[in-house]
């Protein structure tokens, strides 16, 4: 874990080598994630409310989704161009170092933008969690850490399960657009605002909705969900996922063959 460290710091560094552009990106972030939050407010200025989500229910859920993707973003980053690593053969030289190929693709290019989503999903939390009254007690927090960790490790597992396809195919980009960036616009709103079988499919084929809407059941009472126990399965199916997707993955590496470049 000390070269993993080491490699993760020497990664950071190259981000501060180049400030200006750095600071550049926060910014461009978090004026995309303003403007797509400020979409869902202008459709609740309209409305007044979605299925009985009012704005601040709505803020606790896109909160949960920016400390979700914060881990994503930070960890597992490099995982959205993995591709590249196979066609330009980079892929070849992390096998070679004596650290996990994975771990070190990872630790090498760590990505300091995630700082954009922790800061923005802290501050959405606290806004919700003010105005909705929730209180901040022991085992709401517990509860909090717990579905957040689940929640990354589920989105975490969808780059996984992506970038395992690198293996056998030589672009997987569109399969990045539609599974890792567009899905998530369906858990902006609370997803019983969709027909069947949006639902089942966000619920027991592609989990996404455990990221944010089933947890947010957990602080505020909604009455919106056919089985409340869901609730509490963020994380176990987030470890599930993630150790489906790990085995994706070690399955790709045994088919992999070098580009010779």
């Amino acid at each position: 874990m000390q070269k993993y460290w080491r490699m993760m710091q020497k990664a950071m560094l190259r981000h501060l080598e180049y400030r200006f552009n750095f600071i550049l990106t926060l910014f461009g972030m978090v004026f995309y994630y303003l403007s797509q939050f400020s979409i869902i407010a202008i459709t609740l200025l309209k409305f007044k409310n979605i299925q009985g989500w009012q704005i601040y229910e709505l803020t606790l859920l896109y909160a949960l989704i920016l400390l979700a993707q914060s881990v994503n973003t930070l960890i597992f980053g490099p995982l959205i161009r993995f591709d590249e690593e196979i066609r330009t053969g980079r892929w070849d030289g992390f096998l070679t170092k004596p650290v996990s190929p994975i771990l070190t693709l990872l630790a090498s290019k760590f990505d300091l933008s995630g700082i954009v989503h922790i800061i923005m999903g802290v501050t959405a939390l606290i806004v919700a969690t003010t105005k909705l009254q929730i209180e901040v007690n022991g085992l709401n927090l517990f509860f909090l850490i717990i579905s957040c960790t689940g929640g990354a490790l589920i989105l975490a597992s969808i780059r996984m399960m992506v970038a395992s396809v690198a293996f056998y195919a030589v672009s997987i980009q569109s399969l990045v657009h539609f599974f890792v960036f567009s899905s998530k616009d369906f858990i902006l709103y609370p997803i019983n605002v969709y027909k069947n079988p949006i639902p089942f499919i966000l619920t027991f084929l592609f989990p996404l909705a455990f990221v944010n809407f089933y947890t947010a059941h957990l602080f505020v009472d909604k009455q919106a969900m056919i089985y409340p126990a869901l609730k509490y399965a963020t994380l176990p199916i987030g470890i599930f996922m993630f150790t489906f997707s790990v085995y994706l993955f070690k399955r790709g590496m045994q088919r992999y063959h070098s580009t010779g470049s």
